[in-house]
C-alpha cells in the first residue's frame, strides 16, 4: 500500500455531503484501519468549520484549503487549488466521491499531476503486495480489475460501495486551515439554482414504479402510470434516459444524480440498470425488473426478474391484480 492517501470532502452550504465519510471508509481499507496515513482536504471559502466537524466524527487530520474563488464549485478553481496544494506533498492516492461534481473534476485534476485515474471504484483487491482497483464495465455486465502504474492515483468512489464511517469517540484530528493560490481559469460559476422539486414525492413513497428507455416511447408511460395507480403511496421514476429524451421531468429521476430513494416496493420497467441507477436504489426492500433483454444488468440485483414485453406483461399484470384485491385504494 501507499504510505499517504488523501480524500477530497464533498460538502455544500455548510453541509456535509455523506459520501465524504463513504471514501474515508475506503481510506481505511487502503491504509489496513491505520489513520496516521491519511489526511482529509476541505476546499472551500471559510470552511474551517466544516474541517473541524469533519475531524471531529474522523479523528484523522483534516486541512481546509481556502481561497474566495472556492466558494462556489468550479472545476478548473478546485483543479487549480489542489494541484498547487499536492504538487507540494503527492500523495499515493488521492480518493473522491464519484458524484456530479467528483467525477467533473476528477480527470483534470489526473491530467494535471500527471497521475492516472480510476473512475466509479466499488471494491478494492489486494495481493502480492500489487492493489487492484474493481469498476463496472459495459454497463455493468462485467468488472475490471485496474492496477495503477504512476506515483499518484486518482480515484472516485462509487457512492454505496462503502459504508461511511461512523463517528470515532475518543479521537481528535489536528485541524489546518491554509490560504491557497487559485489562477482564474476561462470559467466562473456564478451560482448554483436549487430545483424548486425537492424529490419528496420519490423520497416518501412506498411503492416506485420507474421507467427506462426500454419502454420504447413515451406514449407507453401510460402503462406504468396503470402499475403506479395499483398502489398506495405510490411515485412515478425513471431512468436518466427518459428525462434526456424529454419523456419525463428530471423531477421524476433516480439515481446518483438524482433522488437516492429507498422505497418498500421498487419497479424497474424497461431499465438496464446503470450503476448509477442501481446506486440510487441501494436501500429498496424489494425489486421487481421487466425487461425483454434477459441480459440486462437489472437482472444481477432484482428479487424477481421478468422478461417480458411490457405491453403484454403489464396490462395482464394490472387485470390480475385488480382481480384480486379489487380498488387500488384498499
Amino acid at each position: 500500500m501507499r504510505n499517504k492517501i488523501a480524500v477530497i470532502a464533498q460538502h455544500a452550504d455548510n453541509r456535509i455531503d455523506p459520501v465524504t465519510y463513504e471514501a474515508v471508509s475506503c481510506a481505511l481499507e487502503l491504509c489496513a484501519g491505520e489513520t496516521s496515513c491519511i489526511q482529509i482536504i476541505v476546499p472551500g471559502d471559510r470552511v474551517e468549520k466544516v474541517a473541524q466537524e469533519i475531524s471531529g466524527e474522523t479523528g484523522i487530520d483534516t486541512i481546509a484549503l481556502e481561497n474566495e474563488l472556492l466558494k462556489i464549485y468550479n472545476a478548473e478553481a478546485y483543479t487549480s487549488a489542489l494541484v498547487t496544494f499536492f504538487r507540494q506533498r503527492a500523495p499515493g492516492y488521492i480518493l473522491i466521491p464519484h458524484t456530479s461534481v467528483g467525477y467533473d473534476f476528477a480527470p483534470l485534476l489526473a491530467i494535471k499531476l500527471e497521475a492516472s485515474c480510476i473512475t466509479a471504484v466499488k471494491q478494492v483487491n489486494g495481493s502480492d503486495g500489487t492493489t487492484a482497483f474493481v469498476h463496472e464495465v459495459f454497463d455493468g455486465r462485467l468488472y475490471a480489475e485496474v492496477v495503477s502504474k504512476t506515483k499518484t492515483t486518482v480515484i472516485t468512489i462509487q457512492p454505496g460501495a462503502w459504508e461511511p464511517l461512523g463517528r470515532q469517540p475518543g479521537k481528535s484530528g489536528i485541524v489546518e486551515t491554509r490560504n491557497v493560490t487559485v489562477n482564474p481559469g476561462k470559467t466562473r460559476t456564478i451560482a448554483f439554482r436549487q430545483s424548486d422539486y425537492q424529490g419528496a414525492a420519490l423520497a416518501n413513497s412506498e411503492v416506485i414504479v420507474s421507467a427506462g428507455r426500454g419502454i420504447g416511447k413515451k406514449e407507453n408511460l401510460s402503462l406504468i402510470y396503470e402499475v403506479a395507480k395499483l398502489f398506495p403511496r405510490s411515485a412515478l421514476g425513471c431512468s436518466r434516459a427518459v428525462c434526456d429524451a424529454g419523456w419525463l421531468e428530471y423531477s421524476h429521476q433516480v439515481g446518483i444524480t438524482g433522488s437516492t430513494v429507498s422505497p418498500k416496493l421498487y419497479f424497474a420497467i424497461g431499465i438496464s440498470g446503470a450503476v448509477q441507477h442501481i446506486t440510487g436504489i441501494k436501500g429498496a426492500q424489494v425489486i421487481v425488473a421487466v425487461n425483454s433483454d434477459p441480459a440486462a444488468r437489472f437482472f444481477t440485483i432484482a428479487d424477481y426478474c421478468i422478461v417480458e414485453d411490457l405491453t403484454q406483461f403489464i396490462p395482464t399484470l394490472v387485470e390480475e391484480f385488480k382481480k384480486k384485491y379489487g380498488s387500488f385504494s384498499k
